[in-house]
C-alpha cells in the first residue's frame, strides 16, 4: 500500500540566472481536464496506455504564484521508481506521490518573475509508467507564466545602481545579496521586497523631479529608468516589463555595475521665452531658448520619457491646414511622447510656440543636448501660465 506523501524522488536544482523577464497578479491554479475517460488498472491488463487526466496550474494560466505546487494526475496508478517529469527552466524543489495516480512537485524556492514554465511527462519505455507496465502514448507538455515581480524591488535596484536620483539604503536587518557566480541567488526578495528607504541623492533636485516620484508605482519616473537600464544592459528598450529584464537586473544588482552615464533630467518651460533646462547628476549643465507647439498641435504637458532616439532622420505628418509634410534629415531627435520630440530644427526665432508639438532647438544647440539626453531620461513639460491642463505622470 502506498501512503499519501510518500518521496517519490528527491531533486535540488538551484535556479540560474537566465534570460527569462509590469504585472502583478494571483496564481491560478484551475485543473485542466485533459481526458474524462476512465480506464481501471490491472495487473494483467497491459494492452492499454496510461494517460495524463489533468495538470494544475492549467495550460495558458498567468500570473501564476511563483511557488505554486504542480499537479500531475494519470488514469492509473503509478509505478513507484518510474520516471518523474520534468520543470523547465529548473525550479528548486522535489516531486512527491499523492495517492497512487497523482505526482506533486513542491518548489523549495521562487521561479523567476515573468517566467514560462514548461512541465514535460515523459513516454514510452523510459517515462512514466503504471503500477501494471503501462505507457504513456507520448508525452505530455503543458505551460504556464509565472507572474510580475515587485515594482517596489525594481525601484530598489534601480536606485542602488544609479539609474533613480535616489538612493536606497536596507534596513540594518536586511541580508546581504549573495555575491555573483555564488550560486545562491535568492529570487524571493524580488516578490517580497526587503525593507529600507529612499532618499534623494542630490539635496538640489529640482521640485518637478521631485514630484514625479512616487514609490512603488509604475510610473513614467520608474519605466525610464528601466529602460535606461535595459539599453545600457544591451537590451530592447522595453516600455513594459519583459523577461530577460529580471535576470539581467539581478546579475547588475550582484555585480554592482552601476550606471556609466549619470542622472539627466530635461525640464520645458512654456513661459516665454519659452526654454529647455538640462540637469545632470545635481547640476544644470545646459539651457537653450525653444519652441514648442501651437495652440493647434500642442506639445504635451506632463511628465515623459525618452523612449527612442535618432541622430539623424525623417519626420513626416499632417499640417494645421491639412496638407501633408515630409522633413528629411532632422538632427539630434529624442521621442518621449508619441510623435513628440526634443530635437533641432532651423528656425528665424526661438523662444514663443512654432512647432506642430515638439521642442524645437536650434541646431548647434540640440547637438549638445544630446550628448545629455539619454534613453529613459525623463522630460518634464509644464504647462503655459494660467493654464490647468493635466498632463501625464
Amino acid at each position: 500500500m502506498v501512503r499519501t506523501g510518500e518521496v517519490l524522488l528527491a531533486t535540488a536544482v538551484v535556479a540560474g540566472v537566465g534570460l527569462v523577464a509590469v504585472h502583478l497578479g494571483t496564481a491560478n491554479a484551475h485543473r485542466v481536464v485533459l481526458s474524462a475517460e476512465h480506464h481501471p488498472a490491472t495487473a494483467a491488463s497491459t494492452n492499454h496506455t496510461l494517460r495524463v487526466t489533468s495538470i494544475s496550474p492549467a495550460a495558458g494560466a498567468s500570473a501564476v504564484s511563483p511557488t505554486t505546487t504542480v499537479d500531475v494526475r494519470f488514469s492509473e496508478p503509478v509505478r513507484r521508481g518510474s520516471a518523474l517529469p520534468s520543470i523547465s527552466p529548473p525550479i528548486p524543489g522535489r516531486w512527491t506521490r499523492v495517492g497512487r495516480r497523482e505526482l506533486r512537485f513542491t518548489p523549495h524556492a521562487p521561479a523567476m518573475p515573468l517566467a514560462t514554465e514548461t512541465i514535460t511527462v515523459p513516454a514510452g519505455r523510459h517515462g512514466v509508467r503504471a503500477d501494471d507496465g503501462a505507457e504513456l502514448a507520448s508525452s505530455v507538455t503543458s505551460r504556464f507564466q509565472v507572474r510580475d515581480g515587485s515594482i517596489l524591488r525594481l525601484q530598489q535596484v534601480l536606485a542602488q545602481l544609479g539609474y533613480l536620483p535616489l538612493t536606497w539604503t536596507p534596513s540594518p536587518a536586511t541580508p546581504a545579496t549573495p555575491a555573483a557566480g555564488s550560486g545562491n541567488v535568492d529570487l524571493t526578495e524580488l516578490y517580497q521586497p526587503p525593507a529600507g528607504h529612499f532618499a534623494w541623492r542630490y539635496p538640489n533636485t529640482p521640485p518637478t523631479l521631485q514630484a514625479a516620484w512616487k514609490v512603488g508605482v509604475d510610473n513614467h519616473m520608474t519605466t525610464g529608468a528601466m529602460v535606461a537600464f535595459e539599453v545600457k544592459d544591451g537590451l530592447p528598450g522595453y516600455t513594459s516589463i519583459r523577461p530577460p529584464m529580471w535576470s539581467a537586473l539581478l546579475t547588475a544588482e550582484a555585480n554592482q555595475t552601476m550606471n556609466p552615464e549619470g542622472y539627466t533630467y530635461a525640464l520645458v518651460s512654456q513661459t516665454r521665452p519659452e526654454s529647455l533646462t538640462l540637469w545632470h547628476d545635481g547640476t544644470v549643465v545646459y539651457t537653450s531658448l525653444v519652441n514648442t507647439g501651437i495652440a493647434q498641435t500642442p506639445t504635451p504637458v506632463g511628465n515623459f520619457f525618452v523612449y527612442r532616439r535618432f541622430a539623424s532622420t525623417t519626420m513626416e505628418g499632417t499640417n494645421p491646414n491639412g496638407s501633408y509634410y515630409v522633413d528629411h534629415g532632422v538632427r539630434w531627435v529624442n521621442y518621449f511622447d508619441g510623435g513628440a520630440a526634443i530635437h533641432g530644427f532651423i528656425r528665424a526665432a526661438y523662444g514663443f510656440p512654432q512647432s506642430l508639438g515638439c521642442v524645437e532647438l536650434p541646431v548647434a544647440h540640440a547637438a549638445i543636448a544630446w550628448r545629455w539626453i539619454h534613453y529613459g531620461t525623463v522630460v518634464t513639460v509644464l504647462p503655459e501660465p494660467g493654464s490647468t491642463a493635466a498632463g501625464a505622470t
